[in-house]
């Protein structure tokens, strides 16, 4: 017995029209848009909007895929809703939106633009990783009749992939993502924390932008790849156990798709998905690279707290770039910046070392600084690659 449908079909650029059509055909094994949305509906789709970067970047949904859909739901006769939270919008959502091409997808296909960061939040309770946990998400995906989720196929440094499954983090508006990763700093428990996130928020409707991605050191400084397709299912599970084969990954390594077996959510693998469209083996990739688990999951609490001790990072202000903008103290996940006279200070105490002040700061005033041991690892190493250089 299946539990669910994937659909693939190959599109190898971003030609507005090419993507419009491939989508359509993409959609109709599973019944076409009139199976999803009817006359009267909001719709709000949801895309990857993690940085303020150009679409050529891959670190966002490219702005080709997102207007072909709204188009599409726009031509079935609902109104359309295009939102996503990225981690440091800081009121600057125009000039997110702008840069990532959001803008013009929304003005070129008649979908409406949201700022989830103004909006109305509810809240909603759950367990997670044992705990009774209270999330704040946004009205928006509330109000909708159906939620359209639109990820990117990227990898991520602590869940190893980025993809239907934890595009819906964005959900939560505000700093609250940063808080999340204070609560949940292991990979594994943070996968769990998403997963089960995840579940209380379903969508009717997953449709991932893999004409390309990001490999390496996702979500936003890796490689750009050209894996050439577009998948779309009902289940964001199905979509993520999708993306593993393409790109040659075990699920049973990605600690978001075992949770998923964990809870009983969806297919366990793909022997239980009817495929459909383009088949699967012509549409696998070599040399994805992915980040590996982070080792630090595997270490006990106590030799971690003892190697604390011994080796650290954090930030470190440079004072005559700093502009007291406020950024920084913002983004902290753990309340550990205040802005001073000189700038920003940092209490090395409360820091877990997460680095969210230098990815925000927009003046480039907050370095690295390492405790002297671990000074002195980095250092050899350098030594390392550079002699390996000379022998090569």
């Amino acid at each position: 017995m299946t539990k669910g449908t994937l659909s693939l079909q190959r599109c190898e650029t971003y030609d507005q029209k090419l993507v419009y059509n491939a989508i359509q055909k993409l959609l109709a094994p599973l019944g076409g848009i009139k199976a999803f949305v009817k006359p009267g509906y909001r719709v709000l789709l949801k895309p990857n909007m993690l940085s303020c970067k150009e679409p050529e970047k891959a670190a966002t949904t490219h702005p080709a895929v997102i207007e072909a859909v709204a188009r599409i739901c726009c031509e079935a006769g609902a109104t359309v809703f295009i939102g996503d939270s990225p981690p440091a919008i800081f009121g600057r959502a125009e000039e997110f939106w702008d840069k990532t091409g959001f803008a013009a997808a929304a003005a070129n296909s008649g979908a409406q633009l949201l700022n989830f960061e103004s909006g109305d939040k509810k809240l909603v309770r759950f367990n997670s990783n044992g705990r009774q946990l209270t999330v704040y998400v946004t009205q928006h995906y509330y109000e909708a009749d159906l939620v359209i989720n639109l990820p990117k196929m990227k990898t991520h440094n602590l869940t190893r992939i980025t993809g239907a499954l934890k595009n819906l983090f964005g959900l939560l508006p505000g700093l609250a993502k940063a808080q999340w990763h204070k609560a949940f700093p292991r990979p594994v428990e943070f996968s769990d924390f998403i997963t089960d996130l995840a579940h209380q928020l379903p969508c009717g409707l997953t449709i991932m932008d893999g004409i390309e991605g990001m490999d390496g050191q996702g979500p936003a400084g890796g490689r750009v790849v050209k894996p050439g397709v577009l998948m779309a299912a009902t289940s964001p599970v199905t979509i993520d156990l999708g993306f593993c084969k393409i790109v040659g990954l075990n699920p049973e390594e990605i600690p978001m798709l075992r949770r998923c077996q964990a809870l009983n959510w969806g297919a366990a693998s793909l022997d239980q998905i009817e495929i459909v469209g383009e088949p699967i083996e012509t549409l696998t990739i070599r040399d994805f690279r992915v980040p590996r688990l982070a080792t630090m999951s595997l270490v006990p609490e106590w030799l971690i707290n003892l190697a604390r001790k011994l080796f650290w990072a954090g930030p470190r202000l440079l004072p005559d770039l700093c502009i007291k903008c406020g950024r920084c103290k913002k983004i902290c996940p753990a309340a550990a910046i205040v802005i001073s006279e000189s700038g920003a200070e940092f209490n090395r105490k409360s820091c877990i070392a997460c680095f969210c002040c230098m990815e925000v700061c927009p003046v480039d005033a907050i370095e690295m600084k390492t405790s002297s041991l671990l000074g002195l690892l980095f250092k050899l190493r350098g030594i390392k690659r550079n002699i390996r250089k000379r022998k090569n």
